[in-house]
């Protein structure tokens, strides 16, 4: 192999390793989200369902009345009433 590919081969690799350290490096840095005040957790009962599936569930617990639908299958479950 010819001095300048090698040169360009180990130029792109120490590009790839500095890339990849910068995006572990700021991956580690990143904060953990804050501690959920134990106060703050109400009982709910709200009924989602998967419009992939199927699947039912019902959030009992959660951070104050509203109630973010969960996801599963990659889409967010719909609020659903499970007495049909």
């Amino acid at each position: 192999m010819s001095q300048v590919v090698q040169v360009a081969v180990a130029v792109a690799m120490g590009l790839g390793i500095l890339f990849i350290g910068r995006w572990g490096i700021r991956l580690l840095a990143t904060p953990a989200p804050e501690e959920i005040d134990r106060d703050d957790v109400i009982d709910v009962e709200a009924p989602f369902i998967c419009t992939v599936c199927g699947l039912r569930l019902t959030v009992t617990h959660a951070q104050g009345e509203d109630v973010e639908a969960p996801r599963h299958c990659r889409e967010e479950m719909e609020p659903a009433t499970f007495g049909d």
